[in-house]
């Protein structure tokens, strides 16, 4: 019997007019951007997004490790018959500590998808080589390039196809090296009674108060961000901007009741250790208010404290008193665990280890 061979006709662009204002046009620009580089990654990547807007738009990090890009997306909705752009954007969305690769792309009417050909450039190489200008007062940046690939520019290096995203993903240093693998425990784990923590509207609610936290004590030095789609341990990613710098945070939730005894639990599947990576432990009352104390846990520990324990609260389980924490200290301590910095100060002198991909 002959092989039968299924294949789906491409649908024609749809024929409606799109009439978007600005702020929406720039977040479906965002969300093609994401769902590109995702899909790219094939299962290997994760995208974020931060909680406040202050120059980047998704961090895109490999699974299972801090291996981070900021991208920032610029788009346009037409182009000139030959496929040129001319795009002017004022100086102060790339300040002098930015990194990270912003993302040019075309978004052709009706503006459901991408143009086929989009630059993805290290932000230091978009300030080296942009004609600086003064648009209408604002000293700005002219961006300009030909998205069809007619004729060469100085964009050209940059341009990646569609079709070859994964390729460039694959470019970037330390992307495509394996990923260690999930560490063994240190002791025979206690049998878990519950798949989870807590309902997801706990996990929710802590997950909201850690970010508020961490806005508040950082006070503009860091962006909070955290993956529309959690495929790892890491429950908010947090990027400190004068160094570059990324740290993570995995989030579990108890409740601290008259039993003043609770289980802790850590998924060993998804789970991985890296210097700038914690776990913390957050306890609600049966009010749902958060607690005097938590846990603040570096992830090298967790294979050897066990990824499932039940602990006493009160008094507390001695193996993890070193790691308790006062709950309205928990963003000050953070930021200095991470990045050696204090609550609403400068940061230190790091050199930046961004991974660049050419």
């Amino acid at each position: 019997m002959p092989e039968l061979s299924y294949r789906l006709t491409p649908r024609p662009r749809p024929a409606w007019k799109t009439d978007l204002t600005s702020a929406q046009f720039g977040t479906i620009a965002e969300d093609l951007v994401a769902i590109g580089l995702a899909a790219a990654a094939s299962g290997s990547g994760t995208v974020a997004r931060p909680l406040v807007d202050r120059g980047v738009d998704l961090y895109l990090r490999r699974l299972r490790t801090l291996l981070t890009i900021a991208i920032q997306v610029k788009a346009c909705r037409h182009v000139s018959p030959d496929g040129t752009v001319s795009q002017d954007f004022p100086s102060s969305d790339l300040p002098d500590a930015a990194t990270g690769y912003w993302a040019m792309v075309h978004v052709p009417p009706p503006h459901d998808q991408l143009y086929r050909r989009l630059y993805l450039i290290p932000v230091h190489e978009l300030r080296l080589r942009c004609q600086r200008v003064n648009s209408h007062g604002v000293e700005s940046f002219r961006f300009s390039a030909n998205f069809a690939g007619t004729v060469q520019d100085t964009w050209s290096p940059f341009a990646v196809d569609i079709e070859r995203l994964s390729h460039w993903l694959a470019a970037i240093p330390g992307w495509a090296e394996p990923v260690p693998p999930i560490p063994a425990a240190g002791k025979l784990d206690t049998l878990s009674t519950s798949d989870e923590l807590g309902t997801v509207g706990m996990a929710g609610l802590t997950t909201l108060w850690a970010m508020a936290e961490l806005e508040r004590a950082a006070n503009g030095a860091i962006m909070v961000a955290e993956d529309r789609i959690r495929l790892d341990t890491v429950t908010l990613l947090a990027h400190h901007l004068s160094t570059g710098r990324f740290a993570g945070l995995h989030l579990r939730t108890a409740e601290f009741n008259d039993t003043r005894r609770t289980h802790f639990e850590v998924k060993r599947p998804h789970f991985f250790v890296d210097r700038s990576l914690w776990v913390l432990l957050v306890l609600l009352r049966p009010d749902r208010r958060v607690h005097d104390f938590g846990l603040l846990i570096p992830s090298a520990d967790i294979p050897e404290l066990g990824y499932s324990e039940t602990l006493t609260l009160d008094p507390l389980t001695k193996r993890f008193r070193k790691y308790r924490i006062a709950s309205d200290e928990f963003g000050s301590t953070f930021l200095n665990s991470a990045f050696h910095i204090k609550a609403q100060g400068p940061g230190v002198d790091w050199d930046s280890d961004l991974p660049m991909a050419g």
